[in-house]
């Protein structure tokens, strides 16, 4: 006897004691769903007659395994018929005047309820039987009454949601071949956590129903006790082994058997291969096989492996993929702060940050790297309504613990569609400890608060790199870390070490979740261009030109080398151009002056050294190896016969006016069959643009620049003469927007600006610049209107760096071309955890410094991930050989499963919450309202209300 057959005649057996008192005659006994008939079920004689029953079991009758089975689509009235109004031996009477008052079955409705109340074609519920349908609930509960009619003694259960109802006429309601009364195990009328939902056919939208499989349309409970038989998919889940392959997917389902529920259902592509879907690894390989199917749609595409096939899994595909050569993570979360954080297994200490008894975040510390972190969470500080407003309002209370460097940052979308900004800082601290300094961010960030690093040192002493993020999920929820590292062991020649690529991982987005998002495993395979077929980029760099800039086009020159040494590193196929801000303004030497694409990183040195001429066709006061910057020795190149640009251009400067001038006379470029011209852009390289300068933009029109942007403008402040801002971002196009951009490639080209941060004064000719400095260059203060250049840069998914020392202009430049190797990168197809990626080859350039089997973390040999590109780049050695190579890279991928910003589930804490339903609310007229903490009416009831009804909004029901 199983537990479902327990129930029931527990149930029954109480009702018959109760009638027995009452000296009531009750209707047949009813039929259990082990009972294993096939006919119809056993008869039952009558307590009176001695007869049977009219069919006595649901109309469809049982399964050979004894399961109901009313079908899909009415729910199944038992045979015994509705009750007819006749009053059976020994019952209530219809004709009884007190009938209003009284309730035989104490079932919590009148029997004048029940004797006249039509529940649908004619049923009504028996006033003789507490549980009419005989599925294991009151016809009370199951019409979320739980008060007793007025002058009985009756006692009901609770029900805990009052507008989730079931039909007390039927006992499977929602026609999923569960009894209401197993799917509602609690006897609660609400669906509680381990519980399917009585009025839904696919609980977990897996394109399973619910209960035992009618026909061709599958299931997952085959025996129908409500419980997870260890042959079963789970109907609670959508996932039952946790490969990332929906149930569904695996048994080969293309029809959505609840398209009005689960509207987000996936059919599986390929129906005639199956997998097991209560087995994670089917074909015993070793690679699970949502790893193998790596879009989880059922089919076997390009570059995927096979989960049916056991011998696919050797080479690269065993080396990384097999689960037991994945690479370890480890998972710290706190539900009350919302934050899931994935760390390598280093990390060794791990504290929660509280605030009185609330938890707000974790600190922790790796001491074998020497990296700490710290991750909270509040709310967004006042007036800030994105990313940079919430970094530029905290950075105070950074700086407040040690100065900081001039920051770099970039913008950008995380992973689950959050407006979030990575931003770096170097921080003063000579003689503080790593640990220490953790603990002090933490006090400036979260005054008051509790949980710090252990008080052993970590033996690390500052100056020290903030890595930092900032992720403002809304309003209410600003998620901010920061990654503390020791300065030089993570820059200059540490620049690839362990601690450097940990830190770049916290703060980049890819290790940040809201808690309770799970993650699943994946295994992708991709074909790495040789170096014939490298991706290509053309740069342009658009320098301002003015009296202020010698130092910072010196600067910039020293960085030459080591971006051009990245870049070498790459698979990229690289060239260089330079114009500056006088470049479509008259009438100056570098006016319509294009300094041409280049590979020779000596050309590009002589372009921003100070006096470099052109002497006898060779740009002066630069190296000569391995080649000689070359030049025309006229003005046909611009100043200087073409080698440095000068500071003798306008004093207006319009930097991106320059760009947009450029790129018109560049594009669309040459065709990727065509032969290179210097003078042009390639049509099958990717465009990027890099500003460099001290002043704010003031182009006004195509060809002209005003001071300050016009009448009324003053260095503080721009005037209204100048183009907007919105004019540039479509013409180079916006990072978040899917409008196509109006330059002649049609595509998006990001601009990265090297610039005046800010609310800092720059370009001063002499004295200390600050706000008294009348020499300033124009760049709008906080308070005085966006600053140009700034929101350009931002809009386009570019670094914004600083130009007001060499040091970050040095940072930013590494930003910049860290970024846009990691554009030319493989795209995985998920969002991956960077700690967790594993990548192998089939062949390397060359095997003595690369690993094939185990490619390094490195930008010299090695790979490399860009969590907010949500790419992987080669290096050096570890690129492939001149035919190509297999790459297969494997890692663990959050799955998006949390939608409310504020964290937790939508409506979790309204009392009509439902775990199950896609609305996040019980019931078909009820839904999540926008801000996600309310269950609402739906309009017009959902449009659940039958014919010959309507919905009452004030109640949200239908009468």
């Amino acid at each position: 006897m199983n537990v479902q057959r327990l129930l029931y005649t527990a149930l029954l057996g109480s009702v018959l004691a109760t009638a027995a008192a009452c000296g009531e005659h009750l209707p047949p006994y009813p039929h259990l769903p082990d009972a294993g008939t096939t006919d119809g079920g056993p008869t039952n004689p009558g307590p009176s007659d001695g007869g049977t029953t009219d069919g006595g079991t649901t109309d469809g009758g049982t399964t050979d395994g004894g399961t109901p089975n009313p079908g899909p689509t009415d729910g199944g009235t038992p045979d015994a018929g509705p009750w007819d109004a006749g009053m059976p031996d020994g019952g209530s009477d219809p004709s009884d005047p007190n009938n209003a008052t009284k309730d035989t079955d104490c079932d919590g409705l009148s029997d004048k309820v029940e004797f006249e109340t039509n529940r649908g074609d004619g049923r009504k519920t028996n006033p003789n039987l507490a549980d009419t349908d005989q599925d294991g609930l009151p016809d009370g509960l199951e019409l979320s009454v739980d008060t007793p009619v007025p002058g009985t003694t009756c006692t009901l259960l609770q029900d805990d949601s009052v507008l989730m109802n079931t039909d007390p006429t039927r006992p499977d309601t929602d026609g999923d071949g569960l009894l209401d009364g197993v799917e509602d195990a609690s006897r609660n009328g609400k669906v509680d956590e381990g519980e399917t939902n009585p009025l839904l056919l696919d609980s977990d939208c897996d394109g399973l129903i619910d209960g035992p499989t009618v026909s061709t349309t599958r299931g997952e409970d085959q025996n129908a006790n409500g419980l997870k038989d260890i042959t079963e998919t789970d109907p609670r889940l959508p996932d039952t082994d946790g490969d990332g392959i929906l149930d569904g997917v695996e048994l080969g389902v293309i029809i959505n058997p609840d398209p009005v529920t689960c509207t987000q259902f996936i059919p599986d592509v390929a129906p005639d291969t199956t997998t097991d879907p209560t087995d994670s690894d089917s074909d015993g390989d070793g690679v699970s096989d949502g790893a193998e199917d790596s879009n989880q749609n059922g089919g076997v595409d390009d570059g995927e492996l096979d989960p049916t096939d056991e011998g696919d899994s050797t080479g690269p595909v065993g080396q990384v993929c097999a689960g037991a050569n994945l690479r370890p993570v480890m998972f710290k979360a706190e539900s009350g702060a919302d934050i899931k954080l994935a760390l390598p297994p280093s990390f060794a200490e791990v504290t929660p940050i509280q605030l009185g008894s609330d938890v707000r975040g974790m600190i922790g510390y790796d001491p074998d790297n020497k990296v700490a972190f710290l991750v909270y969470r509040q709310p967004a500080p006042v007036g800030a309504s994105d990313a940079l407003g919430d970094e530029e309002a905290l950075r105070p209370a950074i700086a407040s613990r040690g100065a900081l460097s001039n920051r770099t940052a970039q913008r950008f979308k995380t992973w689950d569609g959050h407006d979030a900004v990575e931003a770096f800082y170097d921080q003063a601290g000579a003689t503080t400890d790593l640990k220490r300094r953790t603990d002090e961010l933490v006090n400036a960030l979260l005054p008051g608060s509790t949980g710090r690093l252990s008080s052993a040192a970590s033996g690390i002493t500052g100056d020290f790199r903030l890595q930092t993020l900032f992720v403002h999920r809304s309003a209410q929820s600003l998620v901010v870390l920061v990654a503390v590292t020791n300065l030089a062991a993570v820059t200059g020649p540490n620049r690839n070490s362990v601690a450097a690529f940990s830190a770049r991982d916290l703060s980049d987005g890819a290790a940040l979740a809201q808690f309770g998002e799970p993650t699943l495993t994946q295994c992708e395979r991709f074909q790495v261009a040789s170096p014939t077929s490298s991706p290509k980029v053309d740069f342009l760099f658009v320098v301002d030109d003015s009296g202020s800039m010698a130092a910072s086009q010196g600067a910039l020159a020293t960085t030459a080398q080591a971006v051009v040494d990245a870049l070498n590193a790459s698979v990229l196929d690289w060239r260089m151009a330079m114009v500056t801000s006088s470049y479509h303004v008259a009438t100056y030497a570098n006016t319509g002056r294009l300094r041409p694409f280049t590979r020779n990183v000596n050309k590009v040195k002589a372009w921003l050294t100070e006096g470099s001429t052109c002497t006898a066709g060779v740009c002066t006061n630069v190296p000569t190896f391995p080649e000689a910057a070359t030049c025309p020795g006229d003005a046909t190149q611009g100043s200087y016969g073409g080698c440095w640009v000068s500071v003798g251009g306008s004093g207006s400067e319009g930097v991106l006016g320059a760009a947009r001038k450029a790129i018109d006379d560049i594009t669309p470029g040459t065709p990727p069959t065509g032969i290179e011209s210097p003078t042009q852009a390639r049509q099958d390289a990717s465009l990027v643009v890099v500003i460099l300068g001290d002043a704010d933009d003031q182009t006004s029109g195509a060809t002209t620049t005003l001071v300050n942007c016009g009448t009324g403008g003053t260095s503080d402040r721009a005037g209204p003469g100048c183009e907007s801002i919105q004019n540039f971002v479509n013409f180079f196009g916006s990072a978040s927007s899917p409008t196509t951009p109006i330059n002649k490639t049609g595509k998006r080209i990001p601009v990265h600006g090297i610039v005046c941060p800010a609310g800092s004064f720059c370009g001063c000719s002499s004295g200390p610049c600050d706000s008294s400095n009348t020499t300033r260059e124009f760049n709008p203060q906080p308070g005085s209107g966006p600053q140009r250049h700034a929101s350009v840069v931002n809009a386009t998914g570019g670094v914004l760096g600083s130009i007001l020392d060499a040091n970050s202009i040095q940072a930013s430049m590494v930003a910049i071309t860290t970024e846009t190797i990691a554009n030319a990168g493989y795209k995985t197809l998920k969002p991956p955890i960077g700690v967790s990626i594993k990548v192998a080859m089939d062949a390397v350039s060359d095997p003595a410094l690369c690993l094939a089997s185990n490619v390094p973390r490195s930008t010299v040999n090695g790979f490399n991930f860009d969590g907010s590109a949500q790419t992987i780049s080669l290096f050096g050695a570890c690129r492939p050989p001149g035919s190509g190579a297999l790459a297969v890279v494997s890692y663990q991928s959050w799955r998006n499963t949390v939608s409310d910003p504020n964290g937790g589930v939508p409506c979790e804490d309204d009392p009509n919450y439902s775990p199950t339903e896609p609305d996040h609310c019980v019931g078909p007229t009820l839904g999540c309202n926008a801000t996600g903490d309310q269950c609402v009416c739906k309009p017009n009831c959902g449009n659940a209300c039958a014919s010959g009804t309507q919905c009452n909004m004030a109640t949200c029901s239908c009468q």
